[in-house]
Parts: structure tokens; C-alpha cells; sequence
């Protein structure tokens, strides 16, 4: 037998999608007698309600426990306890296979009322039952139990009445009379319980049938049974008899197999071929199980036949089949690559272009296997998108990078739709994959220099207006000093105070306009270097000089460590003055009031490395990338009003490129300062030891 579990054969239909189910565990929840099952473990399994009512427990507070924890029972006067021959009873099932009845066993337990806990002896009677797993062996007891308490408590009170001789005849015979009614009563409740399964097994729409013995003598067979075979008068008949076409069709030795066996037999799908009154063969397709029942003697004494006629299922899965060859004759000849997966979205076939593009083997990527084929960044997003159409029914569309045979991953384009049957259910999903690799890629670029362009026009009009206001703003002073020429031409102060303002403020313009086509002739490629052997420490200490008014101004405080000697380079010592200059204007633009600039250098691998480090407002991760090109500037902050066109650093790179060296800026981030490192080649020596300045 099975186990009457959710789990259970015994609690499901062994047939196709739709077929009626005979709940067997319904029968076992709510029969009135008392049932519970065990394990090897002796762990309850599953108890009935009936079970849980009369040792006063829940199920749910016995399931998953062991019987002899929940119930230890008591120690008798000789000193063993009462479980030892309820254990012994279940153990002998265990190894045996056969079943085992305790026609009387006292046992004490301890349950809830309404007065509190109780502790109370009860007696008990208990027939222990094998269930077999499919290889035959016992994997389970079934243990039906009756509480006998009050017979055993008539019994012992006649028999004291008897011995006392103080009960009358009357009372005695009242006695019996009791547990006469008690028993008819029981025989009631077992026929009430006959009946209704009987019931069940008349009305159930999948075909049921026992028959037993070694010439399989039919013992009972439901209306539906009766309906498949197309004949009544089954009972009490040899199935030679009443089915003689069968006995060709292998059907025969599947019997004496389960019967000899002890195991079951699952059928699905399978054809038999069954007469008509007419004496024709009319195939027929069933799913079915072919289940022993075993006596007391550990013999099958018969079989229990269930099953569903699944002709129609049949048919539809054979067009569905041949639909299915059409479909796949048509994917493996389009050159795109092809899946289709269940409605559940398990992937069960590719075409052969898939492999071929994947170099995968056959079947690698069926079920969830397919979303390893994509780049791990794009994993998530794919199983998201395609969780939401398997919950959804949309359209299943997405770019994603799949990974190609060999070894690269090309951009690819994923879609798929749902294929609805009549009732609009979903019966299957089908699929392609297009590489848009280089339609991507073309997409990117366009995209970059779309952005490029844009940064670009917005820095082109940054400048344009920020070069607009330096050179507006030296023409307000000319214009005061030359109001105030006109005004005292003949006052030698005010002539000498106004053309120095002039003066000054035309040295501006003109380095504004230097600078414009120093970047013009170098970005051209115009620039000419007076290259020759020179001291770059010197021009180092000729830039701080140049920029000392500034760094003054702003009171900063500057560490130098240079070489005492001379650093020999080759190079045009004019411009790579103005490089470092540039650099610490910048350095000086950006920092508040007070602040520090380092500037250091060392050689290592033959260049010479000049660092200008200050602790200013920083830079964020985005303009690093970009702080060199033209027109690029950080945003302003009330500490910096000095202006600029944002042309500096590029024409500081551009010149450090011109004489075959590096530069590279760095910063940990907005308020934490900034580092511009320049390195140079030099094959001269160079002094070792340094001095602060």
C-alpha cells in the first residue's frame, strides 16, 4: 500500500493533465478511525484526525516527531515500559513486510482537558501495516489503532463482579449488552466508511478495477472501467474471459510481473487495443498503474487497477508532434538562430545555428543554461525582462551581449513571442537571436561623437563668452585712463598714473592673445621648439618666480625640493617655463587663501618627473578625463576670480607631448587638492641630492 501523504501516489491520479484525482488522503484525513503512518525513524509521517483526538494532540504537533518521544508511555511493575511492544510490533513490519496486530496493549499517555493535563492508562488495540516503495521495500507502517479502554474496563469489572459473586445476573448481562452496542456501533461506523469509499470508487470518472488471484478473477470494476472495455458482466470473471483480446498485447505478462514483483507498474501513454461489440479492434491510449495488494502472507493476492483514457491526449500530441517537425524543418533552415522553450519558459530547443554561433554542445543551454551565454552585466537585466514576459505574456524583446564561439562577447538582439492556444492559454514561447554587433558599435561611436560634439559646442561657447569678458574687462580702466588724459593733459602724474594703467592692461590683452595662438600654432602643428640642452630645474625656479606676485597675493605657502645642480634636458627652455608656470596658476587659481602648493621632483627610468600638488578644491571623477582639453575649466568659486580661457592645460599637455614626455593630472576628489605630474626623457646626469627651497 502508500502512504497517504500529499506527496503519495496514493493521494494523486496516475493519469494525463485534467484527469479526475480520487483524493486518498482526503479518505485518510477524515475517516473516523484512528490511522498514522511512521518512518524507518519510527517519526510520525502523517496522523489523522481521528488519531490526534484520542491521544489529545494536534497533527501538526506530532508530524515530524518521534512516536516514543511524543509518547514515552510508562514503566510496568517489572520494569519495562509500555512502548517496548508497540516498537518491537513495528520493527517486526520493517523487516518482514508483513503486517503485525497488538490485540491488546496498555498504554499510558498524557493529554489536555478541561480540568488540565491528564495522565491516564489506556488499552489499546493496533494492527501495523507495511507500505512499499516502488522497489518493493518497506519504507513505512501504517498503524490503524483502536482505543479498547472501556471494553478492557467492562471486561475487568465482570470479572471482578464474578469473583466477589456480588453482581447480580442482570448486571452481568447488562455488561454484554454494552459492549455488544459498542461493537455494533463500530460496525456501523466501519460500513458508513465501506460505503462512502464505495461510493467514491463508482463515481470517480478515471477507470478502477481489483482483480485478483493468479488468473486475475475480477473482484470489482467502476462504470468508467466498464465504459472503456465496452462490457458489464466483468465481475467474477478470469480477465481471459471477459478480455480475451488483451491477452496478445503484452498486458498479460505486465500483470504476473507486478504480481510476482510486489512492485507497481506505471503506465503513460500506453496503446491496448480493445473489441468492440462488433468483434472490431479499436485502439485506444491510457495512462494507468497497476498497483499489488498484499496480504498477510506477504503475498500480492491482487491488483489494483487505476487509470485514465487519454486517446484524445494522444492525438493532440501526435499533430502536435508533427506540427513541431514542420516547425523545426523550417528553423534549422533560416540562417537567424532559433529557440522555443515551454510555457513555463524552460528553454528545451535551439537550432542549429545557435550551436554553430555559440559553439556550445547540444543541450548545454537547455532549461536556465541559456543565460550563461550572456556577459555577466547583462545577466540580471535579461532574467528580469524575461521573468516579467513569462508573468506578463508581452512580447519579449532586448539588446544583450552574447557570448560568440569565439570567446567574444557581440552585441545581440533577443526577442521572442508567446504561441496562445484557442483559449488564449500560452502553450509555448518561441524565440530568435540577431547579432547587431556592428550596428551597436556604429550606434556607440555616433552616439560618443553626438556627445563629443555637444560638450565640444558647449565648451566653444564657455570660451567664446568667457574670452568676452577678459577682454572687456581691461577696456573699462583704458577708458577711465583715457578720460583722464583728455581731462589733465598738461598734469605729468595723472599722464604717467594713466599710461601705466593703459600699458598694463594692453600686456594683458596681449597675453590673452598670445596664448590664443600659441594653442592655434600648436594644435595646428605649427609650433617651433628651440630645442637645445637646457636646465629644467632652472626653468622651474623661472616659472615660481613669474607666478610669485600671485601666490603672494593669496598668501599661499610653497614647498620646493629641487636639485642643487643642474637637471639636463633637451628641450626649448622658453616653453617648458611656460608649462610649469601654467601649472602652478593653476595651482594658485585653485587653492583658498593660506593654502599649500608642493612642487618636487625626482628621476626614475630615465625620465625627470616634476610633481605640482596643491590642497585646493579638487577634482570629481568626471573631469580628470577631460581637465586637458581646450576650453575645459572647473567650476568657479567665490576664492577664484582670476579668470582664464580654459586653454592653459591643454596647451601644457600639448607642449609635454612636443618634447616627447607625459603628464597626467590626479585628485582624490572635490575639496581634496590636486596633483599634475610631468615627465620628461633625460639621458644626462642629473644631481642627486636635493634642497628645499
Amino acid at each position: 500500500m502508500t502512504a497517504p501523504s500529499s506527496q503519495s501516489p496514493a493521494s494523486r491520479s496516475c493519469g494525463g493533465a485534467g484527469a479526475y484525482v480520487v483524493d486518498f488522503e482526503a479518505l485518510f484525513r477524515h475517516s473516523p478511525n484512528p490511522y498514522m503512518v511512521v518512518d524507518r525513524d519510527l517519526r510520525y509521517l502523517a496522523v489523522n484526525q481521528a488519531y490526534a483526538s484520542i491521544v489529545g494532540a494536534t497533527t501538526d504537533a506530532l508530524v515530524g516527531r518521534r512516536v516514543f518521544d511524543a509518547f514515552p508511555g510508562d514503566t510496568d511493575t517489572d520494569g519495562h515500559s509500555e512502548s517496548d511492544a508497540v516498537r518491537r510490533s513495528m520493527l517486526r513490519v520493517f523487516q518482514t513486510g508483513r503486517p503485525d496486530m497488538l490485540a491488546l496493549v496498555p498504554y499510558t499517555i498524557e493529554r489536555e482537558s478541561p480540568e488540565g493535563r491528564l495522565v491516564e492508562e489506556r488499552y489499546w488495540s493496533a494492527t501495523h501495516t507495511p507500505i512499499f516503495d516502488a522497489s518493493g521495500q518497506v519504507y513505512a507502517v501504517l498503524q490503524h489503532t483502536t482505543d479498547v479502554t472501556d471494553v478492557q474496563r467492562t471486561r475487568a469489572e465482570l470479572e471482578a463482579a464474578r469473583q466477589a459473586q456480588g453482581a447480580t445476573p442482570e448486571q452481568l448481562w447488562q455488561g454484554v449488552v454494552s459492549r455488544a452496542r459498542a461493537v455494533q456501533d463500530a460496525n456501523s461506523a466501519l460500513e458508513a466508511q465501506r460505503s462512502h469509499l464505495m461510493s467514491l470508487f463508482a463515481q470517480a470518472p478515471g477507470f478502477m478495477a481489483v482483480i485478483s488471484g493468479p488468473d486475475y478473477v475480477f473482484e470489482i470494476a467502476n462504470p468508467a472501467y466498464e465504459e472503456l472495455v465496452g462490457r458489464r458482466d466483468l465481475i467474477g470473471r478470469k480477465l481471459a474471459e471477459a478480455l480475451p483480446e488483451i491477452m496478445e498485447q503484452n498486458y498479460l505478462q505486465l500483470l504476473d510481473q507486478v504480481r510476482e514483483t510486489k512492485r507497481r507498474f506505471v503506465g503513460r501513454g500506453m496503446e491496448v487495443k480493445l473489441a468492440s461489440s462488433g468483434g472490431e479492434l479499436h485502439p485506444r491510449f491510457v495512462d494507468f498503474v497497476f498497483q499489488p495488494i498484499v496480504g498477510d502472507d506477504g503475498q500480492a493476492a491482487a491488483i489494483f487497477v487505476q487509470g485514465h483514457d487519454v486517446t484524445d491526449r494522444e492525438a493532440a500530441l501526435d499533430a502536435l508532434r508533427e506540427s513541431e517537425q514542420r516547425f523545426r524543418t523550417i528553423a534549422e533552415m533560416i540562417p537567424q538562430m532559433v529557440w522555443s522553450t515551454l510555457p513555463d519558459g524552460y528553454h528545451d530547443y535551439y537550432n542549429r545555428q545557435w550551436y554553430a554561433y555559440t559553439g556550445v554542445p547540444e543541450g548545454s543551454t537547455d532549461g536556465e543554461g541559456w543565460n550563461g551565454m550572456f556577459h555577466p552585466e547583462d545577466q540580471p537585466r535579461a532574467w528580469e525582462r524575461w521573468r516579467h514576459s513569462l508573468l506578463t505574456g508581452e512580447p519579449y524583446e532586448i539588446e544583450y551581449r552574447l557570448r560568440h564561439r569565439s570567446g567574444e562577447y557581440r552585441w545581440t538582439l533577443g526577442r521572442a513571442l508567446p504561441i496562445r492556444d484557442a483559449t488564449g492559454t500560452i502553450v509555448r514561447w518561441m524565440g530568435t537571436c540577431t547579432e547587431i554587433h556592428e550596428q551597436k558599435l556604429v550606434q556607440e561611436a555616433l552616439e560618443r561623437s553626438e556627445y563629443s560634439l555637444r560638450d565640444a559646442d558647449q565648451r566653444k561657447d564657455r570660451f567664446l563668452a568667457t574670452l568676452a569678458h577678459e577682454l572687456r574687462n581691461p577696456l573699462a580702466p583704458i577708458s577711465t585712463a583715457a578720460s583722464l588724459l583728455r581731462l589733465s593733459p598738461d598734469d605729468p602724474v595723472r599722464v604717467r598714473a594713466a599710461s601705466e594703467i593703459i600699458e598694463r592692461q594692453v600686456q594683458h590683452m596681449t597675453h590673452l592673445v598670445n596664448d590664443l595662438l600659441d594653442v592655434s600654432r600648436v594644435t595646428q602643428g605649427q609650433a617651433v621648439l628651440d630645442v637645445r640642452e637646457m636646465d629644467l630645474a632652472q626653468a622651474v625656479r623661472e616659472a615660481l618666480e613669474q607666478v610669485a606676485p600671485m601666490i603672494e597675493r593669496k598668501r599661499h605657502q610653497v614647498r620646493v625640493s629641487l636639485p642643487e645642480g643642474p637637471v639636463r634636458v633637451l628641450g626649448d627652455a622658453a616653453r617648458m617655463r611656460q608649462v610649469f608656470a601654467n601649472l602652478l596658476v593653476n595651482a594658485a587659481k585653485y587653492t583658498p587663501e593660506g593654502g599649500h602648493i608642493d612642487v618636487r621632483f625626482h628621476v626614475e627610468n630615465h625620465l625627470a618627473c616634476i610633481e605640482v600638488e596643491d590642497d585646493g578644491v579638487g577634482m570629481d571623477a568626471a573631469l580628470i578625463p577631460r581637465v586637458f582639453n581646450l576650453f575645459v575649466q572647473a567650476e568657479s568659486t567665490p576664492d577664484r576670480n582670476e579668470g582664464g580661457l580654459g586653454i592653459g592645460l591643454s596647451l601644457v599637455r600639448s607642449l609635454v607631448h612636443l618634447h616627447g614626455g607625459t603628464i597626467k593630472a590626479t585628485s582624490p576628489g572635490l575639496g581634496q587638492g590636486s596633483r599634475f605630474r610631468v615627465c620628461l626623457p633625460v639621458d644626462l646626469p642629473v644631481a642627486p641630492r636635493l634642497a628645499a627651497v
